[in-house]
């Protein structure tokens, strides 16, 4: 049984259509991330999934359930999906304890019950001693935290974050990133996360929806939307990527810029090319491939970019390089690219 099952979708507001025949899917225990431009829907999806929203048109499933249609909704309450807003939205006259516990029904829950849970919830993220602390005496990664252990509280079907970690600094959002996918995957949650960072779109799920103007431009594994991009605009979305024009012909071989080969026949038909710059080798000058002159080099630690121009080109190619570094600005060099020619006709 699908865990979620978004079926045509269509949301309007008043007489904007804002998502449109929108459909996908995800088995239990699955976490996809929502990537897209701001505007292109992503939390109207999350949203609607959430019973925040009513559709205008389409069906929305949890599990067998049917949640959203455009005549009757099921309240948000009942769906047994957790919601963790941007910056957490924590009540802020409530102690950290009473805020995890807020969804806990007390006609269903003692007492005790509900103190238990509240500490297991606290252990789970790792803020045991926390319960009497208020929302303004915690960091934002603390009340990032509490926020999941509030939603995780009522034990839901399904975990939607909309950008959580929007507000934090890189290392505490890497780190936080990383403990609260862990946290999900050890329960066994279904969860979406909205998100603008490629990255974190790429290092957190196991699909990837991509979203253009409230429709799902491409979806599958990280591995899939990364190597082999539906065009040329998604391959940027999702990674670092050169476009350079390329010319196809008849026998199925593509030249272009730093093509390997360069082919003598007439072109049947003008295109693109998709490369990562991670595909691109460098080489002392005279050893086979492109000459080019190395003009900046941006050094990360971990790896650095370097930005090479080709003699008679105005297209600047950009590499990625682990490792030491043998070369320098101004120095003489051959490029070669290294990985699959992802081509695209011109439209």
């Amino acid at each position: 049984m699908k865990a979620l099952e978004v079926s045509h979708l269509q949301v309007n507001f008043g007489s904007r259509i804002v998502l449109s025949d929108l459909s996908f899917s995800l088995a239990p225990g699955e976490i996809a991330s929502l990537l897209g431009p701001s505007g292109c829907g992503k939390t109207t999806l999350l949203r609607a999934i959430a019973g925040l929203l009513q559709p205008s048109a389409g069906t929305i499933r949890l599990g067998s359930q049917l949640v959203g249609v455009s005549s009757v909704v099921l309240p948000a309450h009942k769906r047994q999906t957790g919601y963790v807003p941007q910056q957490g939205a924590l009540f802020p006259h409530l102690n950290v304890a009473r805020n995890i516990s807020f969804g806990l029904d007390k006609k269903i829950y003692s007492k005790q019950e509900i103190a238990d849970i509240t500490k297991e919830m606290l252990a789970l993220i790792g803020m045991s001693g926390f319960e009497n602390q208020m929302p303004t005496e915690l960091s934002g990664g603390q009340q990032t935290r509490v926020a999941l252990a509030r939603a995780l509280a009522v034990k839901p079907k399904m975990i939607l974050l909309d950008e959580p970690f929007s507000a934090l600094d890189a290392e505490l959002r890497n780190e936080l990133r990383s403990d609260v996918v862990a946290l999900l995957r050890a329960q066994g949650t279904t969860a979406i996360l909205v998100t603008h960072d490629r990255e974190e779109a790429l290092v957190s799920s196991d699909k990837v929806v991509l979203m253009r103007d409230g429709k799902i431009a491409q979806m599958g594994t990280p591995e899939e939307v990364y190597e082999s991009p539906s065009s040329p605009s998604i391959a940027v979305s999702t990674g670092d990527a050169l476009v350079l024009d390329a010319q196809k012909f008849s026998n199925g071989s593509i030249s272009y810029a730093i093509s390997p080969t360069v082919n003598q026949d007439m072109p049947s038909e003008s295109g693109f090319v998709v490369i990562r710059p991670e595909e691109i080798t460098i080489s002392k000058a005279g050893a086979a491939g492109v000459p080019a002159t190395l003009i900046q080099l941006d050094y990360y630690g971990h790896d650095a970019m370097l930005v090479l121009k080709i003699a008679n080109d105005e297209k600047l190619i950009r590499a990625r390089l682990s490792g030491a570094i043998d070369f320098k600005v101004g120095d003489a060099v051959s490029i070669n690219h290294q990985g699959p020619v992802r081509y695209f006709a011109k439209m």
